[in-house]
């Protein structure tokens, strides 16, 4: 699980307050499910693992070299992050139209 990761940079993450954190903590509210799979994306686990169903932190097998360095880039990449937000609710024609885009741009880079 990805550490060094603050209540703050999460909560700005989720476009909430620095308090939402807190709130969960003290049991004053609970995450959503979104919200809860939100936050296992940014510390790099799973949400079975923040509500303690599980031990192992680990959202992937480690031999899994190719989901590995996908989730690395949308943990490190801003323009990846807001890529993947975009595509989240796409029809699979949608993405098929923008992957196509981006390979047309590729070529004229």
């Amino acid at each position: 699980m990805k550490s060094g990761v603050t209540k703050t940079f999460i909560a700005q993450s989720l476009g909430r307050s620095a308090t939402l954190c807190q709130d969960w903590k003290q049991r004053k509210s609970q995450p959503s499910e979104a919200q809860l799979r939100e936050v296992a994306r940014i510390l790099g686990t799973t949400p079975a693992y923040l509500r303690g169903e599980t031990d192992d932190p680990s959202p992937f097998p480690q031999e899994d070299g190719e989901m590995e360095a996908l989730l690395t880039s949308l943990r490190e990449r801003e323009d990846m992050r807001m890529l993947f937000k975009l595509a989240q609710d796409a029809s699979p024609e949608d993405v098929r139209k923008a992957v196509a885009i981006i390979e047309a741009l590729r070529g004229h880079g």
